[in-house]
């Protein structure tokens, strides 16, 4: 019985460790330069400049020829704004290297906080990002339609204090299952 039993224990352990894997450890990328707390604070103080727009995806052919329809950013979609430093712009070039199961870029969580965000406040993926400084902003929110998710990004420059700068985010960086 004693023999039986190890017998049965063996194979029950052969087969489930048949459908039981490691999952492979994923290389977190940040970048190596320092975090510019002043020049983003600067950026961030109030202004008189707004950002306007349209979030969506559109979706495209390998060649670029536009297929599918429109999927707008539904009402409530959090828009992120980050001042383009060049923490942001390195974290944007480490994130271009982003590989599924593999890499992936992150910012530190003193850079997150320097950030503003706004919401989607209609069906047409509008939103609006006012009292904003002169300088150039990084962009970026989901759009997801059933099971996909589709991220949105894109660099914004503002030249003047008074500026209204209208935008379409659409620029997709990756699609997430």
């Amino acid at each position: 019985m004693n023999c039986l039993l190890r017998l049965r224990l063996f194979i029950a352990l052969f087969f489930i460790g048949q459908f039981v894997y490691a999952q492979k450890r994923v290389e977190i990328m940040q970048p190596k330069v320092e975090f510019d707390i002043k020049g983003a604070s600067e950026m961030l103080n109030t202004g008189n400049a707004e950002i306007y727009g349209t979030a969506y995806y559109e979706g495209k052919s390998p060649i670029g020829i536009k297929i599918g329809e429109k999927w707008f950013a539904k009402p409530g979609s959090v828009v992120y704004l980050y001042p383009l430093t060049s923490y942001i712009e390195e974290y944007l070039t480490l994130k271009s290297k982003n590989k599924e199961g593999k890499r992936l870029a992150t910012i530190s969580s003193l850079a997150n906080c320097y950030r503003i965000e706004s919401k989607v406040f209609n069906n047409k993926g509008e939103f609006i990002i006012p009292n904003l400084s002169i300088g150039r902003y990084y962009l970026e929110t989901e759009i997801s339609e059933n099971l996909l998710v589709f991220e949105a990004s894109g660099i914004v420059e503002i030249k003047s204090n008074t500026e209204k700068v209208k935008y379409s985010l659409k620029h997709t960086y990756r699609q997430k299952m």
